[in-house]
């Protein structure tokens, strides 16, 4: 006897998607696994596309109008919609999908958990029917129906749980040889140089990869995360997000225009610069108005699904290449271990989630106490591909270095893709803070650096 597959089916968890994807459209791009074809209702399934396609197109106004005009694009779509029909008063529903929204991802996450296991439950009464049907064939035979059953079985598998069909590494080869060969640079570097010449012969930021630079407070990591932000987005035309937990936007601004003009911020502040000045200030503004540059002020928690976000728009909107997460810190008060595990699980999810899966390079900070130990270093350096030690010069070092050598320094005590520097050695480097500058020492040990 043939059952009703409506049953295996939930509407309010479908609407329930459709309404928290309409007021929290960032959602849909989170939680990647649910796909449109896996709604029992048609209608949602096409909506959900719709808002899909909005989003990795860049548009955040999910409303009537756009919704329908994506779905109008789509000849398949279309046909489906004329079809099945669609909602006769549309903006309404999207009026009314306020009060039906879950507000947070777990709360989302539970609704499309929902919605995925009962289109794997139709799939495999689909598929339960038609290896019953090859029972009653004459000429199915063990070795044909075993094979028959475990296709189709691995067929699923590889749908809903791999959520793609797995390929021999020797498929993808070629692949993945040409994605190799289209990250180099004329130069003989790989990825996206720093603006630290010498740092290139032991890193550069690749997509995929976590760069972690350790310094203590009020020591220059900002500045120079904010010199890389500039060096790649202002003159290397790099689309890069800048996470800030310290600086607003107006003193990022400020800064930014320091280190673009070489006047001092005191100055801009009090509008004390001649004509000519202000000329360059102008000039400065109109190329960080066309820089793919993003400056983002989060002071608050860590908050993962707020960043997975906010990186997914921008990696939507701009193709986003490069991430500064400045900088990873504990926010009130833990034992060790908890210390230990919220700053492991933040470098993680830089790692994993936002260099990984977003395919971009990340350069994130962390603190270093009074004894230059970073808390939980363990945990952090875990999931980074490159750790560098920051730090200003000792009297006795800038005396032996002589002004040339610099007034601070960079170790690369950790690199998971080549050499690093051993106990004595380090890579001098030039901070001018009146000038928000930071460049790479011309003198480096016993030689004047070649790349100066």
């Amino acid at each position: 006897m043939s059952k009703d597959i409506s049953l295996i089916s939930d509407n309010q968890a479908e609407a329930g998607v459709i309404a928290t994807v309409i007021a929290h459209p960032e959602f849909a791009l989170n939680i990647t696994y649910l796909k449109p074809g896996y709604f029992y209702n048609v209608e949602n399934g096409c909506i959900y596309w719709s808002i899909l396609e909005l989003q990795k197109n860049g548009v955040d106004n999910i409303d009537a109008f756009n919704i329908t005009s994506m779905l109008n694009s789509n000849k398949a779509v279309k046909a489906k919609i004329g079809e099945y029909g669609i909602l006769n008063d549309f903006q309404k529903f999207i009026d009314m999908s306020q009060y039906t929204a879950r507000n947070t991802i777990e709360e989302y996450k539970i609704l499309v958990d929902i919605v995925v296991s009962l289109a794997f439950k139709r799939e495999l009464n689909k598929v339960a029917i038609e290896i019953q049907n090859e029972c009653f064939r004459n000429d199915s035979t063990l070795d044909s129906l075993n094979k028959d059953i475990n296709d189709k079985i691995n067929g699923l598998t590889s749908k809903f749980i791999l959520g793609t069909n797995s390929e021999l590494l020797g498929d993808r080869v070629d692949r993945l040889w040409d994605d190799i060969c289209s990250k180099r640079n004329d130069d003989g570097t790989y990825g996206m140089p720093s603006i630290i010449p010498l740092f290139n012969e032991y890193f550069t930021y690749a997509k995929g990869e976590l760069i972690l630079l350790k310094a203590r407070m009020k020591k220059g990591k900002s500045l120079f995360f904010m010199n890389e932000a500039i060096h790649k987005a202002i003159h290397n035309n790099i689309p890069t997000l800048y996470i800030d937990t310290e600086m607003s936007d107006e003193q990022f601004l400020k800064r930014t225009l320091c280190n673009l003009t070489g006047i001092e911020v005191r100055r801009i502040e009090a509008g004390r610069y001649n004509e000519e000045e202000a000329k360059m200030i102008e000039d400065a503004k109109t190329k960080i108005k066309n820089a793919p540059l993003v400056h983002e002020y989060i002071p608050e928690k860590f908050n993962p699904t707020k960043i997975e976000a906010l990186c997914q728009n921008w990696k939507n909107k701009m193709n986003l290449q490069f991430v500064v997460y400045d900088y990873m810190k504990y926010m009130g008060e833990g034992s060790a271990s908890e210390v230990s595990n919220l700053l492991g699980g933040i470098c993680d999810f830089l790692k994993n989630t936002i260099a990984g899966k977003m395919d971009t390079a990340v350069l994130a900070g962390a603190q270093l106490n009074r004894s230059d130990e970073v808390a939980s270093s363990d945990a952090i350096e875990r999931h980074c591909s490159t750790s560098i030690m920051w730090r200003e010069k000792t009297a006795d070092e800038i005396q032996t270095d002589s002004l040339r050598g610099g007034n601070f320094c960079a170790a690369i005590n950790l690199n998971r893709n080549g050499r690093q520097h051993g106990d004595d050695e380090y890579i001098s480097i030039v901070l001018d803070g009146d000038h928000m500058r930071v460049s790479q020492a011309k003198f480096q040990g016993n030689k004047i650096d070649p790349f100066s």
